[in-house]
């Protein structure tokens, strides 16, 4: 999904930000950097400088968009349907293939990961979205008719195979689904 403007006058924050998750997708947080982000928008640096005050302010902008994504959205859409926790659960273990834009989802995922091991701001941001999400997993789990013991230890496993999912190439990805729905969910 790569955002391309001619004309700066049309560009806002979230086509910088939008921009450096690309860069981030093909290259991690090193890949994220003002002059090739600039060239890809087709404008010049001042236009960053317009938005941003620093490389670090678009990083800030990063997380916030990632938070957000990662696990508020998801959710309030997921919610929005009236159906039980258990198709919830499976629609969730579908994620990582439920689009082409889940691949670059994914990436991010892994980017911002890797770059929470040397960064407390994002491990910060990570470590609340995995509270969030297992959490969340938890509520699902304890709705899908599990003890609070059982429903805490399978969040955890449910969420391990969600980001597993997501990064292991595998050849059969509907039977590795099914499984894990049978395993995790007990269908």
């Amino acid at each position: 999904m790569s955002v391309t403007h001619s004309s700066s006058a049309n560009l806002g924050a979230d086509d910088w930000v939008e921009a450096a998750f690309d860069a981030m997708a093909e290259g991690g947080i090193d890949a994220v950097r003002i002059e090739p982000l600039a060239k890809q928008l087709g404008v010049t640096r001042g236009s960053f400088y317009w938005h941003f005050a620093d490389r670090d302010r678009l990083y800030l902008a990063m997380l916030r968009k990632w938070r957000e994504r990662a696990s508020y959205m998801v959710y309030a859409r997921m919610e929005r349907e009236a159906e039980p926790a258990g198709v919830r659960l499976e629609r969730l273990l579908a994620l990582p293939y439920a689009s082409p834009r889940s691949t670059r989802a994914a990436a991010i995922e892994l980017s911002i990961r890797l770059w929470a091991r040397r960064d407390r701001r994002a491990a910060r941001v990570v470590k609340l979205i995995d509270r969030v999400r297992i959490d969340y997993f938890q509520k699902l789990m304890r709705q899908h008719g599990l003890s609070e013991e059982d429903s805490r230890k399978r969040a955890f496993l449910f969420y391990a195979a969600l980001l597993a999912e997501a990064v292991i190439v595998i050849d059969d990805r509907e039977k590795t689904s099914r499984d894990l729905q049978d395993i995790l969910l007990g269908s």
